[in-house]
């Protein structure tokens, strides 16, 4: 395997670990820096990288997040808005040179074997009581926040789920029960929230698929009964539903349900700086910059927007937030409904939750343009591929080969 991607891999592989507090470099960070540095410089050798066209929309979308908040650190003299801007410029290069190593598959799988790893580890260590706590109730294992471990455990397993479709195989069950437990520990209920949709939105697109079958709908309906029947007559599901309302995840999900009729305590929006947006609606034109958060004093809080969407939109204004959505658009416009659990599942979450400074986060979007590629000429392999001559369809062979699939239609004219 070529030194780029084992660096890359190391970089996925020591991400779980926060030797340093949150917002600096870690030493993940260091292995990514080399990974790109030596492919430029020595497999490059200097020559030009090409950038995949997908791409250009967040090149746009950095541009002008560097606009901007160089004029707020210009105005007020702060150098907290130059960081904020060096998170979106080393996440850029995160998706750049991912996309570029993605062309390889046993560096996909290689991708999903360290995912797999990495769920498994984070298991072991609270095993073995060697993880940290942020509250009684909330653990966090290597991370800084309970927060930060329960977006790394979801968005590892999507990634695995994703290159193991790209695979044409099903990740084990055994990794879902394993994510699912240890963010249940975290007592995160974005990530609940994320879990919730992405199996719910699994099930009905496997029971629609299964219902087209008539002779299944009897089957489904009797086991489906039967398996209810079964655990309402339990001895054990009162003692089950007694424990589960009692866990702290619980408590938080009612904690949270309660904040959106308390007139005695901050509600949901408020506690997530969301309110922000609605306060100082003439931010979400050009931008506030993202720094110096104490600014917004109508908030009942000074800290930053912890929404995604929201936050982008605050912080950057309308046009970039256009490029941001354009860019995720094109990387899963062509994709199946049943892979649609990812996106809605990661759309949801991060309505409560800022991710945008998590490589993870970008990543999951290349992986979602390859997947939606591979089923695209999946489903033309026996028919013609109409194309554009901005349109391509790539396949990606062992090793990283490219296979380029373009038909135009000026072709299909002449015969």
């Amino acid at each position: 395997m070529p030194l780029q991607h084992i660096l890359f891999l190391l970089f996925l592989a020591t991400k779980p670990f926060y030797l340093f507090p949150s917002g600096g470099l870690q030493l993940s960070d260091l292995f990514f820096v080399a990974s790109f540095v030596y492919y430029v410089l020595i497999v490059k050798k200097g020559d030009k990288i090409e950038i995949d066209k997908t791409d250009k929309p967040l090149f746009l979308f950095v541009a002008f997040v560097f606009i901007v908040n160089t004029v707020y650190a210009t105005y007020y003299g702060e150098s907290a808005f130059v960081v904020s801007s060096l998170y979106y410029l080393y996440n850029l290069l995160i998706v750049i040179f991912f996309r570029i190593y993605a062309e390889d598959r046993r560096f996909l799988s290689a991708v999903a074997s360290v995912c797999r790893f990495n769920i498994f580890l984070q298991l072991l260590i609270y095993v073995a009581g060697a993880g940290r706590y942020y509250t009684a109730n909330r653990y966090m294992g290597t991370f800084n926040d309970p927060n930060q471990m329960a977006f790394f455990i979801y968005i590892s397993l999507m990634t695995a789920y994703l290159i193991a479709k790209l695979n044409h195989k099903e990740l084990h069950v055994l990794y879902h029960a394993v994510a699912i437990g240890l963010i249940f520990w975290t007592s995160s209920t974005g990530m609940l929230l994320a879990l919730t949709v992405f199996y719910g939105v699994w099930l009905l697109t496997k029971i629609f698929t299964l219902l087209r079958r008539v002779h299944n709908v009897r089957f489904i309906l009797f086991w489906t009964a039967a398996l209810m029947a079964l655990l309402l007559l339990s001895p054990k599901w009162d003692n089950f539903k007694e424990s589960l309302s009692e866990s702290p995840i619980i408590e938080r999900v009612e904690q949270k349900l309660g904040r959106m009729e308390a007139s005695d305590g901050p509600t949901n929006v408020q506690d997530r700086g969301i309110e922000k947006v609605i306060l100082y609606p003439e931010k979400t034109l050009f931008g506030s910059g993202e720094g110096m958060h104490n600014r917004f004093d109508r908030a009942v809080s000074d800290n930053e927007i912890h929404s995604t969407l929201f936050s982008i939109l605050f912080y950057y204004g309308t046009v970039p937030t256009l490029l941001f959505l354009y860019w995720v658009g094109l990387n899963v416009r062509r994709l199946t409904i049943a892979n649609l659990a990812v996106v809605l599942s990661l759309a949801v979450e991060s309505i409560t939750l800022l991710n945008q400074r998590q490589p993870l986060f970008w990543m999951l979007f290349v992986l979602l343009q390859v997947l939606a590629f591979q089923e695209s000429m999946e489903r033309e392999k026996n028919g013609i591929t109409v194309a554009t001559d901005n349109d391509r369809l790539l396949g990606i062979r062992e090793g990283g080969e490219q296979i380029e699939h373009t038909l135009r239609i000026d072709d299909i004219r002449n015969h």
